[in-house]
């Protein structure tokens, strides 16, 4: 038999130069049953290469990436594919192309109407029949089917560990915490290692710095201060690196050190599974708090406070940085520069900033000097505030005709039995959940459906009743601000204006500015303190869309 004559299986590796060319498409998946080594997966495609004659002339890994989407590198080859680069993809496997139904469809339609093909170095298919064409899409279809199942047992395994065991879904080491595991090493034992119950145990040396992370971002001290201060303590993270702001918000953020344990919300219809969205909710967890419940709504509430400021009004320059309001637009205000024949004098007066950027018709705006603003600020923190609170009776001889305080009160305290009957139906039915994944022969015909439908409407109805209540912010007593009003009064020559900025932050919601007339002069200054109900409420979304609407 002459050479020519020799089936082209049979045939050696062309040159280099020779062949069709093809890309190589490498991934390592964080499922530890699929972590196939990529010197395993570029060798076989070796083979295969060498084997069919083709060259390949890109080699591209995604390691340690999922395949349940589709935002990796096998985008970047199929797009070379239809500019003409390649004639096609090559995989050790189907399923390295990926394990998502809706994107394996969309991205290989895409490849193969740029006249490409996707082929498995393991798995020999022609895809120019229809056979063929069966055949691949039963591979894929089933690497889909094997990444649900998958996907599936985890769920019920994270879902156990959260609603059932108080613990986080996947373990690892907490700061401020000793974490006991659930396997520990013992020589002893015949297996190498023995059980026992998981907990996290409060670590007496850490856990009191943990607290005064808190206590110290509620009093004003930002991410970065922390950070500073724990990175010359000698504290590092977990991962034994030191904290950044990132990190450590994240970490103050999750509530952990509050007992809870923030998870992905159930009633969630999102299909992310890297954990990016965030619908997140707290649950109750089964270790020992660092914080009582006090202090994280108020970290909570300075963390909502602080996201709606903008960067630079974070670190008062002035004394009422980031408090001055103009009751117009209801929006912010920044400050303007005067112009003299000796100089310009920057932070000379207050002006509306929508009037500033949008003109008159957006909003009529205001312009008023600081240190009028500054003066009636202080004359009211001596008169109203400190002697006010001071000498206010302890109850009133006629009630208001319309108690808002009260209002609020009964509003925050019905959204919280609202809210406690949601959360307790939503464990309710995470722990049906469990117990049927562990035990299905425990429900007969049609029980788990008829439990899991009573607990969906139950938790429906709680549901409603939240929703219906306006949410608002927790009332804050009198009384507390008044040891700080005094001291703040006493010591305010020798504070620093940042200093003054902080102490106001703490007193007053924000300085309201109302114009009345033309001129400088013809101003109303109005100040909203902390302990008094916002008159300012948060417009309805549905309102804000309404406007907004063309």
């Amino acid at each position: 038999m002459t050479q020519p004559d020799i089936p082209a299986t049979f045939h050696g590796s062309p040159p280099d130069e020779d062949g069709e060319p093809w890309i190589a498409y490498i991934r390592v998946s964080t499922w530890k049953e699929e972590k196939i080594s990529p010197e395993l997966q570029r060798e076989a495609i070796s083979q295969w290469a060498r084997r069919t004659g083709r060259r390949i002339i890109a080699w591209v890994e995604d390691l340690d990436v999922s395949g349940r989407h589709f935002k990796r590198k096998i985008t970047k080859c199929i797009e070379r594919s239809e500019a003409g680069e390649a004639r096609g993809v090559a995989v050790w496997r189907y399923s390295r192309f990926g394990r998502d139904r809706t994107g394996n469809q969309y991205w290989l339609a895409r490849l193969e109407k740029a006249g490409g093909d996707l082929e498995s170095a393991t798995e020999p298919v022609d895809a120019t029949t229809a056979v063929g064409r069966f055949q691949r899409g039963m591979i894929l279809e089933f690497g889909a089917y094997e990444s649900d199942r998958a996907g599936e047992q985890w769920r019920e395994t994270h879902e156990h560990r959260k609603y059932k065991l108080g613990l986080p879904a996947q373990g690892r080491r907490r700061f401020g915490y000793i974490w006991h595991r659930r396997r520990v090493p013992d020589a002893t034992e015949p297996e190498g290692f023995r059980l026992q119950k998981e907990w996290y145990e409060v670590d007496l040396a850490v856990g009191p710095t943990v607290a005064d992370l808190y206590r110290a971002y509620v009093d004003g001290a930002g991410f970065s201060v922390l950070c500073g201060a724990l990175n010359r303590a000698g504290h590092c993270t977990t991962q034994g690196r030191p904290w950044q702001t990132e990190t450590l918000a994240r970490f103050m953020d999750s509530g952990f050190a509050a007992g809870l344990l923030r998870v992905h919300n159930p009633e969630c219809r999102c299909r992310k599974a890297d954990g990016h969205c965030r619908n997140r909710v707290y649950i109750q967890g089964a270790h020992e708090e660092l914080i009582d419940f006090d202090l994280w709504q108020s970290y909570q509430q300075r963390r909502k406070e602080v996201a709606a400021t903008a960067p630079r009004s974070r670190e008062g320059i002035y004394e009422l940085t980031g408090l001055v309001k103009c009751a117009g637009c209801r929006l912010g205000t920044s400050l303007n520069t005067a112009r003299r024949e000796e100089g310009n004098v920057p932070g000379f007066s207050y002006r509306c900033s929508l009037r500033a950027k949008s003109g008159a018709t957006a909003c009529p705006g205001i312009l008023i000097q600081r240190l009028d603003v500054e003066k009636e600020v202080f004359e009211w923190l001596k008169t109203k505030a400190a002697d006010g609170i001071d000498a206010a009776p302890p109850t009133e001889t006629e009630p208001p005709k319309h108690d808002s305080t009260a209002e609020q009160a009964n509003n925050i305290t019905a959204r919280a039995r609202a809210q406690a009957e949601v959360d307790k139906q939503r464990q309710a039915l995470a722990r049906l959940r469990a117990d049927r994944a562990a035990n299905p022969e425990d429900f007969g015909p049609g029980e788990y459906e008829e439990a899991a439908d009573l607990i969906r409407k139950e938790r429906a109805t709680a549901q409603a009743l939240l929703d219906s209540i306006p949410e608002a912010e927790p009332i804050r007593d009198r009384k507390e601000f008044v040891p700080l009003i005094v001291g703040t009064v006493a010591e305010w020559k020798t504070l620093a204006t940042r200093e003054r900025n902080m102490m106001l932050r703490k007193l007053i919601r924000r300085v309201a500015i109302t114009r009345n007339g033309p001129g400088t002069e013809n101003h109303k200054v109005e100040i909203h303190p902390l302990w008094e109900p916002d008159p300012w409420p948060t417009p309805q979304r549905g309102a804000r869309n309404q406007a907004t609407e063309r």
